[in-house]
């Protein structure tokens, strides 16, 4: 699944595609996709993107002269952006391959924004679990008030962070991925985030000292940071909507790196299983 850094990618570059641009008209291939909402296409025909905002992982597309129009698009597992115009395709998203661009629109693409000047983007998944939902303003304003802080702002609060860690019952790695307490972190980042920290997932979040948790914010907003700066990562194939894959996977010391020796001590690095989801540490470096 893309996490916040890729989708980070996706939205700056796909900002730069279509915003300005006026919808002609929306064809849409599985309505389950736009909540199945007959007056989609119809709403949006005539529109013209004005700007791509983003909460976490989530999307949010806005409209000039159309302050209650919004859409919210999550990629999910498997959702990815194509945009079509006279220099090419270009494309986002998860697990894309060259197969996927040969036929637009293809057998997993669900929706399609036609823009007056003949450009068009396609939104595909072939899984179905993405989303491309109309919003009013109050409703996008109760999507963001579902997640958390996002740590790579300069906002970001790090001793209210750490004050709410200590109320958490569950493991740091469960608490970290959980989205309306500290938003954008995915199984990656987490991993790689504590291994700096020097924490290992399994500890009791309440149990994490003061000096840790403020390591853990520290480290979890610089390590998005620099995945966002360098494009994300290339698992899953991932692409950004230029057609250029991600590579922080040069700068992951844990992730993906069980049986190999730590980048720090030299002990073999562990892969377990925490909160659901393959969990990669250092059993010496972490505590």
């Amino acid at each position: 699944m893309p996490e916040l850094p890729e989708v980070e990618t996706v939205r700056l570059q796909l900002l730069h595609k279509v915003a300005g641009k006026r919808i002609k008209n929306v064809t849409i291939m599985n309505p389950k996709t736009v909540n199945s909402d007959p007056t989609f296409a119809e709403r949006l025909s005539g529109q013209t993107l004005e700007h791509i905002d983003r909460i976490g992982k989530l999307m949010i597309f806005s409209f000039k002269k159309k302050p209650d129009l919004f859409l919210l698009v999550h990629l999910k597992m498997t959702g990815q952006f194509f945009f079509v115009d006279r220099e090419g395709i270009t494309g986002g998203g998860h697990s894309m391959t060259e197969s996927d661009t040969r036929e637009l629109p293809g057998k997993h693409t669900r929706v399609a924004f036609h823009f007056t000047d003949k450009s068009t983007l396609y939104f595909n998944d072939m899984r179905k679990f993405g989303y491309i939902k109309i919003a009013t303003a109050t409703e996008v304003t109760l999507a963001r008030s579902k997640y958390g802080e996002e740590p790579i702002h300069d906002t970001f609060d790090r001793e209210l962070f750490a004050s709410r860690l200590k109320k958490r019952k569950t493991t740091i790695k469960a608490a970290l991925l959980d989205q309306s307490f500290i938003a954008g972190l995915g199984n990656i980042y987490v991993d790689e985030t504590l291994f700096r920290a020097a924490v290992r997932p399994t500890r009791r979040a309440d149990r994490v000292t003061k000096t840790e948790a403020l390591a853990i914010a520290e480290h979890s907003g610089a390590v998005m940071r620099h995945a966002i700066s360098v494009g994300g990562t290339t698992f899953q194939h991932f692409v950004d909507t230029e057609g250029d894959t991600g590579n922080y996977t040069n700068y992951l010391q844990v992730f993906g790196k069980q049986n190999t020796p730590c980048p720090i001590c030299q002990t073999i690095i562990k892969k377990s299983r925490v909160a659901g989801r393959g969990t990669h540490y250092c059993p010496q470096c972490q505590k």
